[in-house]
């Protein structure tokens, strides 16, 4: 087994069907979300039964959702949106590529699974041609929403699944992966999991009741997409600024988060959480580090995804509702010189400045996290509802060349405590990207879910220039919690 993929294909009865999308559907980047987990094995494992297990487990995971063998395209309506469907000729793809033979060897150059686990996992030798299974339009304008890929190399193997944001969101990403590792584990045990259907809408686009006569000027976090923009990104790449780009990985243990936290509610007298107090940290720090421009960007803006779901009271939507609900995003703003401030040199002195600013961050986030209310995302969608087309609006940021930042916290989703089985067991760690984003800074942060060697630690990913990354890896407040890794 040097290479084989499989179709899982809808069942007939249902080809030719539709799924309606909402407009927060419509506003998710029209991209991949690529989760990589990574599982050490046994010289002596059957790498056969492993790649039957994990075709099983996702075959049996489609039957609880069989949302995941849709495609995703554009309709003709002429608003530019998009719409899931099943056809008879797509599906979800399942490859298994074996780089561990005599054949393929040489195309893998980033060694053995102790070398990655050596490195942390770093994305720079996780190459997404040899990782990421192949997306494969079987039909002209048809994307597959689901892509999985197992590759074996000496050691271990790494397991990614690419979902496409269309089709769904985290929450909705990480309950697919509960689905695929419970049915992966059954097979691997020669037994077969309760099956458990996931209720799902054919029509998202009544899920939310929008609000009447809202005004773009109502809505400061979005803008109209001027015609030379790119849908649903908050960067541009002018070819002069761009310097050699790379992802950076640092590590917070869990007694520096408690320490964090408590430094920060010190200074205010208040009890933030260790979300609020982190991200407080890498919004003073990260731009600190990017050395902004003061006179041509006063103020910088930190968006936090938030999963909305439960916000909802007026028309509730189910914790467990699937698709894309983590809209609008939280938006604190903070003037970029607060940030920037420097701290003196004096170890008490610089540590109450540092306290300051963090507390008056965090107090900003923890305000921006609770205006996504009920209110907000039915003004967001009456909003979108009003549009000339799906693709009208976008976020009003700049994270590239400008200030801004985006946290996308996975940290509650706990993808290296799932169990799939008595030959793979649970992942060494996890990593995510959203789209393509090789040598291209995107001015996102990623909070990883825990690893079980870190206990409770978290680990941070972001991709910037190097120069950057430097000034963060040498910032003595940054250091003083965080830990290089890659």
């Amino acid at each position: 087994m040097a290479t084989n993929t499989t179709l899982i294909a809808p069942d007939p009865t249902i080809c030719g069907q539709k799924i309606k999308l909402g407009v927060i559907d419509q506003i998710a980047p029209r991209d991949y979300s690529s989760v990589l987990l990574f599982f050490r094995l046994s010289h002596l494992c059957d790498k056969q039964h492993i790649s039957q297990s994990i075709s099983v487990g996702v075959r049996n995971a489609a039957r609880e959702n069989p949302q995941l063998l849709c495609c995703v395209s554009q309709n003709n309506d002429g608003r530019e949106e998009m719409e899931l469907q099943w056809n008879a000729c797509s599906g979800a793809y399942v490859t298994f590529k074996d780089y561990a033979t005599p054949e393929t060897s040489d195309l893998w150059t980033s060694g053995s699974f102790d070398d990655l686990e050596r490195e942390h996992f770093a994305l720079e030798k996780l190459p997404r041609r040899l990782v990421h299974g192949c997306v494969t339009q079987s039909t002209p304008g048809l994307s597959p929403c689901l892509v999985v890929q197992a590759s074996f190399i000496k050691g271990g193997m790494i397991l990614s699944f690419c979902m496409h944001h269309t089709l769904a969101d985290g929450p909705s990403t990480y309950t697919f992966a509960q689905s695929f590792a419970k049915h992966t584990r059954a097979a691997s045990l020669g037994q077969e999991a309760v099956c458990q259907p996931l209720h799902h809408c054919t029509d998202r686009s009544t899920v939310v009741l929008p609000e009447n006569n809202v005004e773009l000027r109502d809505l400061l976090d979005w803008r109209v997409v001027a015609s030379d923009d790119k849908f649903s990104d908050g960067t541009a790449y002018p070819p002069d600024e761009l310097t050699k780009v790379k992802y950076a990985t640092y590590f917070i243990s869990e007694r520096n988060l408690r320490r964090l936290k408590q430094e920060v509610n010190g200074a205010s007298g208040e009890k933030f959480s260790e979300l609020e107090a982190v991200c407080a940290l890498i919004w003073k720090c990260v731009v600190q580090a990017r050395d902004i421009n003061l006179a041509r960007y006063p103020e910088a803006k930190l968006s936090i995804t938030v999963d909305a779901r439960g916000r909802m009271f007026d028309n509730p939507v189910p914790t467990a509702y699937w698709g894309n609900f983590c809209e609008p995003n939280a938006v604190a703003r903070m003037p970029t010189a607060c940030l920037r401030e420097a701290c003196p040199a004096e170890a008490a002195a610089r540590s109450k400045v540092l306290q300051q600013t963090l507390s008056e961050a965090a107090r900003r986030i923890r305000a921006a996290i609770t205006a996504v209310d009920n209110r907000a995302v039915r003004r967001l969608v009456g909003l979108l509802h009003q549009m000339p087309k799906a693709t009208s609006l976008t976020w009003n940021v700049d994270r590239w060349p400008g200030p801004d930042m985006l946290i996308v916290a996975l940290n509650r989703h706990m993808y290296n405590s799932l169990d799939f089985g008595p030959e793979l067991g649970m992942s060494e760690a996890m990593r995510f990207t959203i789209g393509n984003t090789e040598g291209k800074p995107d001015g996102r942060c990623l909070l990883m879910p825990p690893r079980i060697c870190n206990g409770k630690g978290l680990e941070i990913m972001l991709q910037y220039d190097v120069n950057t990354l430097e000034r963060l890896r040498s910032d003595r407040a940054f250091r003083e919690f965080f830990v290089w890794r890659n």
